[in-house]
């Protein structure tokens, strides 16, 4: 029996188009499936974040030619992720200096007191007329954020007022002592109330501030290859905004979460997020929510017949513990619900669990290897069916990547 062959070819495998497989090695595996890899492997990777370890990967080859945009309409409709593998290269030779500047810029933002005059240099440098404002407010983390920018626009029409709540803030992305990543994230008004705001002029005033401010930002935004492919997903002319610029670093990443918003069923909404990585590299899980609530349901079972002792350990110590967690995955509606709330509610701890579980996800299709040039796009039709996903910086170099949402340029309905 060939094992390998059986894990690649598993009917219940999600086979990413165009995505390098990702299968996990334990060095435990027999010696016709260590013998059958070894010719496949193009990567090995060990991913551990904030000190958890969360097991060893081999990264094979690709298979096939760039899918074709039929082939990912199916994939976007059902929330799952969307490799594009090499779409943003060139952008690696022609923004060369902005790329320098991303590697420096994380060096100075670390220190704090860097963000202020900076965006200033970069507004002044773009032509552009925002205003850096004197205003200051307490942070919404003051564990994690660093420092915070707001700014105002030029009047959007003659007689039109300065719109005065647009900013960028600085932050950690953890509190973990270890991590160095470090995240820029330019938005509107009032935090996490006005994340899903429909206001078109503010969305479109902070994907402006980006470009100008943020490296490689304009650049990205105005890739034809990557615009063409996410406008042929949506069906109508995209307007990318709420960038966020990531630096990645050893032991950094993110939990498992989405990007969804309850939105009233509005289509003009965020639509989804797209993500280039624009150095250094990052591995990601990333299901839709359907998909990931059948793994978990697959691993709750797995510990409910003995197995992993020390998982269940963990995750549901007392046999009361696990009676509750089969209930809960039990529940078809109630399980996407749980994994809809923010940071998968009860679910955060088996989710982030590792290496065991992130290890199934692997073994199941759910895990990609994104380099410099890559760009993935994860896309969204609410909390309870979008693209739930979870990062980890591969490798030892702490990596530059902008995170764009997907909205329409259309006008909402009413508007």
């Amino acid at each position: 029996m060939d094992l390998l062959a059986d894990l690649l070819g598993a009917p219940d495998r999600d086979h990413c188009p165009g995505a390098a497989p990702v299968v996990s090695v334990r060095g435990q595996e027999d010696a016709d499936f260590t013998r059958a890899l070894k010719p496949l492997v193009r990567e090995r990777l060990s991913l551990a974040r904030r000190g958890q370890f969360h097991g060893e990967y081999a990264v094979l080859a690709p298979a096939g030619s760039a899918p074709a945009l039929a082939q990912l309409a199916g994939r976007w409709l059902a929330a799952r992720p969307i490799a594009l593998p090499g779409i943003a290269r060139s952008l690696l030779q022609s923004e060369r200096d902005e790329l320098a500047l991303a590697d420096r810029l994380h060096s100075e933002l670390c220190e704090g007191g860097g963000l202020r005059p900076f965006v200033a240099q970069r507004i002044a440098r773009a032509g552009e007329a925002f205003e850096v404002l004197p205003r200051t407010r307490p942070f919404d983390d003051p564990e994690r954020d660093l420092e915070r920018v707001y700014l105002a626009s030029p009047p959007p029409t003659p007689r039109g007022r300065k719109v005065q709540d647009l900013w960028l803030k600085s932050g950690w992305l953890s509190t973990f002592d270890e991590d160095r990543s470090l995240r820029v994230r330019v938005s509107f008004g009032r935090e996490r109330e006005d994340d899903a705001s429909g206001d078109l002029l503010r969305q479109r005033l902070v994907a402006r501030l980006a470009a100008a401010v943020l490296p490689c930002a304009a650049a990205a935004v105005a890739d034809p290859q990557l615009r063409a492919r996410i406008e042929g997903l949506i069906g109508e002319p995209a307007l990318l905004t709420q960038a966020i610029a990531y630096w990645n670093a050893p032991e950094g990443g993110a939990l498992f979460h989405h990007d969804a918003f309850h939105e009233d069923g509005r289509d003009t909404g965020q639509l989804g997020v797209c993500y280039v990585q624009l150095s250094g590299a990052t591995f990601w899980l990333a299901l839709s929510t359907q998909d990931l609530a059948l793994r978990v349901r697959e691993f709750v079972e797995v510990i409910g017949d003995g197995e992993l002792p020390w998982v269940r350990a963990r995750l549901a110590p007392s046999a009361r513990d696990l009676r509750n967690l089969q209930q809960l995955v039990a529940d078809d509606e109630g399980l996407v619900r749980e994994l809809g709330l923010p940071g998968c509610g009860r679910l955060a701890q088996l989710v982030n669990h590792g290496p065991e579980f992130s290890s199934l996800l692997a073994d199941a299709g759910h895990a990609l290897l994104l380099h410099a040039g890559d760009a993935l796009l994860l896309p969204n039709h609410g909390p309870e069916l979008t693209a739930m996903h979870s990062v980890f910086c591969a490798g030892e170099e702490t990596g530059y990547s902008l995170s764009l949402a997907i909205r329409s340029e259309r006008e909402p309905t009413g508007a």
